[in-house]
């Protein structure tokens, strides 16, 4: 009787592709990880970014519809005959009005017709918020008409 060979692969052969393939796989799960924390970490900077655009689109609309801005005590006030918006500025957080605002913002510099001031009346404010995004800042003005500077004493 004669034999007949089957050509096959011996069992240290298999072993040795399954591990290499262990070893892919695994490295390829590894490469996965770091892809998605990636991801995340983008999602967040542009959740971080639209925020901020949308509070400095706010904060310019604000400024301008309203006809007297007073800042006191991380608080903002802008008032006109109709309406008061109302910015509180924290150290996690910035609320307008009832609305949560979820970034860390500072006021940096406040100023009544080109002079920098501490606190009461202001027509510009720059706000900084290095904390959640690296030299980013915004700064906001309003436009003064004939009506204002007729209606302020003392100018």
């Amino acid at each position: 009787m004669e034999q007949i060979k089957i050509k096959s692969f011996t069992l240290s052969e298999l072993l040795v592709v399954m591990v290499i393939t262990a070893i892919i796989v695994g490295i390829a799960f590894s490469v996965l990880n770091l892809v998605q924390k990636q991801i995340r970490r983008i999602q967040k900077n542009y959740a971080k970014t639209t925020e901020l655009a949308l509070l400095e689109q706010h904060l310019w609309q604000d400024f301008n519809l309203h006809n007297n801005a007073i800042y006191n005590e991380q608080k903002l006030l802008l008032f006109s005959d109709t309406d008061t918006i109302t910015y509180s500025f924290t150290t996690d957080y910035t609320l307008r009005n009832t609305d949560t605002i979820p970034l860390k913002i500072e006021v940096s510099r406040m100023y009544y017709l080109g002079k920098e001031v501490q606190s009461g009346a202001i027509d510009a404010l720059s706000v900084a918020a290095e904390k959640e995004l690296p030299d980013y800042s915004i700064f906001v003005s309003s436009k003064h008409d004939a009506s204002h500077f007729l209606n302020h004493d003392g100018l």
